[in-house]
């Protein structure tokens, strides 16, 4: 019941709607909490995180409010339900956009990572050199891994959906202006060359996730200062927070994704299936802000002092409203 409902664009539509609406003040709390209230234990860490903040939100907004991509499954195409469509955005620049912005976000953890692996423990090593480089190359691997594809995107938009629509007379049966379709490819595009710098990105961030808790467990051994042994502890406190943070969210986008063709293919609604991945998808940067807020004790205090110490003086303000009434 549930697959087949969200299989139709319009419901699909409202729900990513709704979904937007939920997540945007959440996503602006949190880049407040981290520009103006990360305490000074973390001001290194301010602007990485604030970056990775910024990339998830994006993605989480192109997907819910933005762009909505409703893919035509089983095939490579799809068109957009978002806002974006009424300001005339073509839909294969939005199929670019929100493909770049996907690689960004992992990227964006690995900034993270470094940052904290760089400020921590190799300062004023030869990495101090490299990292710069080291950056650059993911950010520019992120920009243009995903270009080929938009660049093979069939010009005869019309005789490709006839192919398309002959090879899969199902797909987007509830598409009823099949002319907004975007057809992408007839075949499974995806080169050898993007599958492999993704699980390079991947492999990067196990890389420094594992690097910074071994150097941090050995440096709180070797240490005998009370105050600097603190500072440490700290800062493990803080990456393992952190590593909650992105991983949550992080297995929110692959295990689902892992799980769907199994899935699809033991499931009459296969549509249904790839837009309840795309709607857990679009929930992933909230989640991680969420638990951001949770995690982390400064911004944990700042939500509870801005909400919950407002409903005790609502608590407190109240009997004397009543009290007031009687008389």
């Amino acid at each position: 019941m549930l697959l087949t409902s969200i299989s139709d664009p319009q419901v699909y539509s409202i729900i990513c709607y709704v979904i937007a609406g939920f997540s945007l003040p959440i996503h602006l709390f949190g880049g407040f909490c981290i520009l103006f209230k990360t305490p000074e234990i973390m001001h290194s860490t301010k602007w990485a995180l604030f970056n990775l903040h910024v990339w998830s939100s994006i993605l989480d907004l192109s997907l819910s409010l933005f762009a909505q991509p409703f893919f035509c499954t089983p095939t490579f195409s799809g068109l957009s339900l978002g806002v974006l469509k009424w300001v005339g955005i073509p839909t294969e620049v939005l199929v670019l956009v929100i493909s770049t912005i996907f690689m960004l976000v992992p990227i964006s953890i690995i900034l993270m990572f470094e940052n904290r692996y760089f400020i921590l423990f190799v300062r004023n090593d030869s990495w101090r050199y490299l990292r710069y480089p080291f950056l650059i190359i993911n950010y520019i691997i992120g920009i243009t891994v995903c270009i080929p594809a938009y660049l093979n995107i069939p010009k005869d938009q019309n005789s490709v959906r006839r192919i398309l629509f002959d090879m899969y007379p199902q797909a987007c049966e509830q598409v009823t202006d099949k002319s907004k379709i975007l057809v992408m490819s007839l075949v499974d595009n995806t080169s050898a060359v993007q599958n492999s710098l993704t699980l390079i990105v991947l492999i990067e961030i196990i890389v420094f996730a594992v690097l910074l808790r071994v150097k941090i467990n050995k440096a709180i051994k070797n240490i005998h200062s009370s105050v600097s042994r603190d500072t440490l502890k700290k800062q493990k406190r803080f990456m393992n927070a952190l590593k909650i943070q992105i991983a949550i969210p992080i297995a929110i986008i692959f295990f689902p994704a892992a799980g769907g063709a199994i899935l699809a293919s033991q499931s009459s609604s296969q549509q249904g299936v790839d837009n309840l991945l795309n709607l857990i998808t679009s929930v992933h940067g909230v989640l991680s802000t969420i638990l951001m807020v949770y995690l982390q004790k400064p911004y944990r205090e700042v939500f509870r002092s801005m909400f919950c110490g407002w409903r005790k003086q609502v608590e407190m303000k109240s009997p004397r409203i009543f009290s007031a009434s009687r008389h």
